[in-house]
């Protein structure tokens, strides 16, 4: 039997031969085109020594560290708030107190970035009592500068004599008080005559 004589005269065979030798050139096609893939200039991801990948540039305050120092500023502002206030130990604060304190934090984070680059501040955050020292000399100059923490603490009062101007200290002279009740020279001391003198007596 000749395959030719076979399908002369059937249609449908005919089709399916057709649609068959079709995928057939479509699959040859495809395993022998050109694609523009390049394999080996793909960089592999760099990671911290912590296993955080390395997305900014060198020297930019990852969000890894920003989330870190919040955190510890805000745990300190909670120890800081306690100490200030003990009635509140073993008190959940309120949302709004929560904010108030994370916005304080958000400060003191501001602040340290503006005064101290990424490396530096990298290396000196280990040391326990520079980076308490430096967390609490910024906060103190957020809550008296910007009056941050208002439910807790009122700002930081200056002295009656001193008033700071463009970071320096100008001191007022004190005015001599003036009261209408002074004794001129001339008249003599009213001295309590018949009043008698308290004694404490124990």
């Amino acid at each position: 039997m000749n395959i030719g004589n076979f399908f002369k005269n059937e249609k449908f065979a005919k089709v399916i031969m057709g649609v068959l030798i079709f995928l057939l050139i479509l699959i040859v096609a495809g395993l022998f085109a050109v694609r523009a893939e390049d394999n080996k200039t793909i960089d592999k991801p760099k990671y911290t020594s912590g296993g955080f990948p390395i997305i900014l540039d060198e020297g930019k305050w990852s969000s890894q560290i920003l989330y870190d120092t919040i955190g510890a500023c805000y745990q300190g502002t909670i120890r800081w708030v306690i100490l200030s206030n003990p009635s509140l130990i073993n008190q959940m604060p309120s949302p709004m107190a929560q904010r108030q304190m994370v916005e304080h934090c958000f400060c003191v984070m501001d602040k340290i970035r503006k005064e101290i680059k990424y490396r530096e501040y990298i290396k000196k955050v280990t040391d326990q009592n520079w980076t308490g020292n430096f967390f609490m000399v910024k906060a103190a100059e957020c809550v008296a500068e910007y009056e941050t923490l208002p439910s807790f603490f009122m700002k930081i009062p200056t002295l009656d004599n001193e008033t700071k101007k463009e970071n320096k200290l100008i001191i007022k002279p004190e005015e001599p008080l003036q009261d209408s009740q002074e004794e001129s020279p001339d008249q003599p001391k009213e001295e309590s005559e018949g009043s008698p003198q308290t004694i404490f007596q124990g």
